[in-house]
Parts: structure tokens; sequence; C-alpha cells
């Protein structure tokens, strides 16, 4: 069915509907447009400021529509942007069988109108033995099962359509780093933002969102350094992208824990429902000391909270085995919810289950089950130095190469300066120093001058960042 754009602007509530619909007439916001000409069917997802994108399907037999969105606009912006794209560029459809999730809407809808059809003149007797019959053939086994089939078919074709769409964004990402290096570090600079972006919004539209996200990020922790430290680091972090796209192209030589932590660097996620069933997931049951707490802004219009955890000593050390130490839970909001509170507070601890996701250095954990919680006073002294910590550190690169920061905790450390005011923390013999970041030096200057600091910070190979500090005066918490 042809549809014109006239016809668009007259479902339109208003005005304002129909000029939020063409701001979101963008490849980008659309991770999914297909159709189904047999049947006359329509359906997409769009990225909203959520993490998951709305989910909506057209009939264009009569126009009847149905989004996820929470919009009390009938027909909403999605719906109106998605018959705005199939009147203006119908090649954008992919034709494909309708997944499941629009077959439960469609058999919402239509069953009624075909009894309707059905219904005699006389009566509605045969209509509605008629709509018996077939309620009673879709809830029977073979179409259960043939439904189940279907959408499984469906859901394979469309993994096999992304990993194709996947492989084409890394080729160009491998262009754009060797077109980067070409033209020398001190042109990249120049243009860092606008180079980044453009090559991540490519990515996006190769669904490789992981990867764009890295790229969008990369012109601020470059900028972020000093001058003299940004060659290296972006050698060091177009090397790490760039090791990343071969790892992915071969990823069934990689060991199965690394492999995970490839696809889902690259953007492949794992839903928490799946995780929490999983049976073979990294499990650790114990006290978890709550570090501190992260906020960050993502170019995805959504803020990300990171609490960062430690567990001192499980309660059963044969049970545990070699469960990780650290964990680090992740929340995301929209930026549009304004300012969240983190769900946990630094100091608090409490007994838990935690359940990580498959990683050849498992960090990122969900909730299984929690105790009450409580604040946790003197937290247990690590019990390793800085040399070890540091030690530690480079292990987990080892293990995991595309490590940003790793947690650390260190005993009998304490806080120096040097002639041009920066601060290092040190082990008791000063083998071992790590310079602290620059931005938390206003903060931890109350930590001169005392010895014995147990600490917990986050290193990436660079600058420390520290998380909490235990004291002889007490707790410390930047601010």
């Amino acid at each position: 069915m042809s549809l014109s754009l006239k016809k668009v602007e007259e479902l339109a509530p208003d005005q304002a509907s129909l000029n939020a619909a063409g701001k979101l007439i963008k490849p980008a916001k659309w991770p999914l447009l297909a159709r189904e000409t047999q049947r006359n069917l329509l359906w997409g997802e769009c990225q909203g400021s959520g993490s998951n994108p709305y989910r909506l399907s057209v009939d264009l037999s009569d126009l009847g529509y149905r989004c996820s969105c929470p919009s009390r606009k009938f027909p909403c912006k999605h719906v109106l942007a998605l018959l705005w794209q199939y009147a203006e560029s119908e090649e954008r459809f992919q034709d494909a069988s309708a997944p499941d999730w629009v077959e439960d809407w469609l058999g919402r809808r239509r069953p009624k109108a075909a009894g309707d059809k059905a219904k005699p003149a006389g009566g509605d007797a045969t209509g509605k033995a008629s709509l018996r019959a077939a309620r009673k053939e879709e809830d029977s086994p073979e179409k259960t099962a043939k439904d189940q089939a279907r959408a499984a078919a469906q859901r394979e074709r469309l993994r096999r359509q992304r990993e194709e769409s996947i492989l084409l964004g890394l080729e160009e990402l491998d262009r754009w780093i060797a077109d980067q290096l070409d033209r020398g570090i001190a042109a990249f600079a120049q243009s860092a933002v606008q180079q980044c972006r453009l090559a991540a919004q490519r990515l996006v539209d190769a669904k490789a969102s992981g990867v764009a996200s890295a790229l969008d990020q990369l012109p601020a922790a470059l900028f972020a350094l000093p001058e003299d430290l940004r060659h290296d680091f972006l050698i060091e972090r177009l090397g790490g992208l760039y090791l990343l796209s071969q790892a992915y192209r071969n990823q069934e030589a990689l060991p199965p824990e690394l492999r995970e932590d490839v696809r889902r660097l690259i953007g492949w996620s794992t839903r928490r429902e799946d995780l929490l069933a999983a049976p073979g997931a990294p499990r650790a049951k114990g006290r978890w000391f709550v570090l501190a707490t992260r906020s960050e802004n993502q170019a995805d219009n959504l803020r990300r909270i990171e609490t960062w955890m430690w567990r001192a000593a499980a309660p059963d050390a044969e049970a545990s085995g070699d469960a990780p130490e650290f964990a680090v839970l992740m929340d995301f909001v929209p930026l549009s919810a304004g300012a969240t509170a983190a769900p946990f507070t630094p100091g608090e601890c409490f007994e838990a289950e935690l359940v990580f996701y498959p990683s050849a250095l498992p960090l990122r954990a969900v909730i299984a089950e929690r105790g009450q919680g409580e604040d946790a006073g003197p937290w247990p002294r690590p019990r390793h130095g800085l040399p070890e910590a540091v030690s530690r550190h480079f292990e987990a690169l080892a293990r995991q190469p595309w490590l940003s920061n790793s947690p650390i905790t260190a005993s009998e450390t304490r806080l120096l300066a040097d002639s041009h005011d920066q601060l290092f923390l040190a082990d008791r013999e000063q083998e071992v120093l790590l310079r602290l970041d620059p931005g938390q030096r206003e903060d931890a200057l109350p930590l001169l001058g005392l010895d014995g600091l147990a600490v917990a910070g986050l290193w990436d190979g660079r600058f420390l960042q520290l998380l909490t500090a235990d004291t002889p005066l007490g707790r410390w918490l930047p601010a």
C-alpha cells in the first residue's frame, strides 16, 4: 500500500507532534525498520532517551498502530515518523517476517475484525463459533510450537544481519584509524571531536554501539590529560580499538570468557534475567562494602551511575574459591529525569550474592540476593601493600587487554607531594609511587602527613583516583 505525506499530516494530532516526528527521521534513531508487504505491515524500533528502544507497529490496511512509548498523543511522534519514512524512503524498510511482538499485537486486533466479517445477517452464532475455533487453533500446541519456531528463526536472521552490519562497520573503523595515523597525532587533536563523532555515528548505524561510545568518549579523555601524556594515550586507545576490531573478527578462536568481553565491548548486551538464570555465570557471596559511587553523562542521553564494591572476605572461603573480590553495579537513567541519587551510599555494607557478567576478568555484576544494609564501621584492611596491588593490576590487564580502570586496594600507604605540588600515593619504602588524579588534589590534601593509610582506588596506568581511605582519624571520602 502506498502512503503519501499528506496522509501522514492528516493523521497527526497537532503540528507539534508532526514537528517532533520530523526530528526523528534519522537512520541512527532507528536500529530496525521492516515490513511485510503481503499483510501490509510495518514495524520498527526507535531509540529514545532510555536504554531500550520503543517498539511500534502499523497495519497499513486500516492505519491501526501501536507504540510502547508513554505518549498521550495518538498517534505518537514515533508512529508518525515511521509512516513519514515509509512515505518518503520506502527502500529503508527491509522485507522480513513479522517478529513475535508484532504478531502478538496483530493477533489481539485482527481476530475480532475477522469474526465480525464472518457474522451472518441472521445472527452472530456462526461468527462466534468461528472466532472460538480460530482462538482454539491459535492456542493449540502445534500453533504455539510453530510461532516459537518462527520467532526463533526471526531472531537468528536478525542476529546474522547484525553480525554482518558490525563487520562492515569495523572495516570502516580500521580505515578510519589508519587515516588518523597517516595524518598524524597533531592533526587529529585539531579536529578530534568532529572526527570521532562522525566515526561514532557510522558505528551506531552499523549496530556497534559499544565501539561508538568508546569513540565518543575519546576526545574528552584525551584533552583531560596533560599535553605530554596525550601522544602515548592516543596511540594506546587507537591501538586498543584496532585490537578489538581484529579480536571480533577472530572471536571463535578466543577463550569463551574473553569472547564475551569482546562482544560486550562491541555492543552486544545480556539481559539481566538471562544473566541471573545462566548456570555458569560467576557468583560471589559475602559482606560487600560500598567503596564509592560515580556518575557520568553519556553521548546517548543516558546517565551511567556506577557503584564500586569490595568483598573483604567471604564467609565461606572454600565455597567462594576464586570468586571476584571487586564488583561494579551499573544503573542507567535518562538525562531528562534530572538529578538522580545513587542507589547506595559509600560506607554502607551488606551481605549479598552477586552474579557477574561472563568475562576474563569478572567485574560488572548484578545483585541476586541481598540482606539488610548497615554502616560498615571500620572496614577490614587489605592484606597486601601497594607493590602487590600494582602487580595485580598488570595481571588483570594481561587477562583483559581493554581494561580501562582497575580497582585496587592497599594497606600501609601514605600520600606524598613533589616539588611541583603533584600528589603521589606511595608504599612505606617508597618503591612504588602512583600519581594521583589532578582533579582530586584539593580533596586529598588533608591526607598529607598521615601514615598507615588503607586505600581503595581506580588505577588506569597513569593516574590513581582514590575512592576511599581508612586513616587514623577515620574514613576519608572524596567530596
